[in-house]
């Protein structure tokens, strides 16, 4: 559904993302996990194309319909206006009840959706950015920290909504009980490097834990020859019956 091949973004001095290639598939939900400052919003943006990339390229496959959200579009809402007003100037062959119940299913119920939009909360605002978004019909959804803002009960309502949609998912998020239920791949961003792992949270955790403990043995391994090496080169390359074989062993030394 979306290749990218060898991606690089920069700010400034600064390099955001470095060569970067990986693949998307279709119909997997993914969740993209990393430190903060690791590159997550800066590669999301040029998944949806809202940044250029400074070399590299990210290829949608045909047909895709991509919708994005982030939090700064909470504030492309026209604050003295409602629900209703802005489905309604998306969706303007639709009757009042048709989009009712549409925004009925995004939680807006009642005289809910003729309230103006600066009396909702940061949850609600993000419920009608989404349900703006997934009026268009993406099948390829790329969600920046949804869950930034939501109470508890909206976090469940986004869950159970996500759980049940037909599409592929690319999800930002850094809360556990909300990605487990969710996610079947993650792709986790770190030291500008992308590992991809099958699985939900958990699951990822505990590969990645294994993934650290192997890669820690074997750096202790290699250390300890390491200074095996050190240790003969010290004590004979200044043989010359010897000198060889320590030649040999600082070439050895140079490639560890």
């Amino acid at each position: 559904m979306i290749e990218v091949k060898n991606l690089v973004k920069k700010y400034g001095d600064h390099l955001a993302v470095n060569d970067l290639s990986f693949t998307i598939e279709p119909g997997k939900i993914y969740g993209f996990l990393g430190p903060n400052g690791a590159g997550k919003s800066t590669l999301i943006k040029l998944l949806a194309g809202e940044l250029t990339a400074l070399s590299g390229t990210v290829q949608l496959a045909k047909g895709v319909q991509l919708g994005y959200f982030a939090q700064h579009q909470l504030d492309t809402l026209r604050a003295d206006e409602s629900a209703l007003w802005h489905m309604q100037k998306l969706a303007p062959e639709q009757t009042e009840q048709q989009v009712r119940d549409y925004l009925g299913s995004f939680a807006f119920h009642g005289d809910k959706v003729n309230q103006a939009v600066k009396a909702f909360s940061g949850g609600e605002k993000a419920r009608l950015v989404l349900a703006l978004i997934v009026w268009q019909r993406p099948n390829l959804l790329l969600l920046d920290e949804p869950t930034n803002h939501l109470d508890l009960d909206a976090v469940i309502w986004l869950e159970r909504w996500l759980v049940q949609y037909q599409g592929t998912l690319v999800l930002i998020s850094h809360d556990r009980d909300f990605l487990d239920p969710i996610v079947t791949k993650i792709l986790h961003i770190e030291n500008q490097k992308l590992n991809e792992y099958t699985g939900d949270y958990s699951s990822f955790e505990v590969q990645r834990a294994t993934k650290l403990a192997q890669q820690t043995a074997m750096y202790r391994q290699q250390q300890q020859k390491i200074s095996h090496l050190q240790k003969y080169i010290d004590r004979f390359k200044a043989k010359a019956t010897k000198a060889k074989q320590a030649q040999s062993r600082m070439k050895a030394l140079e490639r560890m």
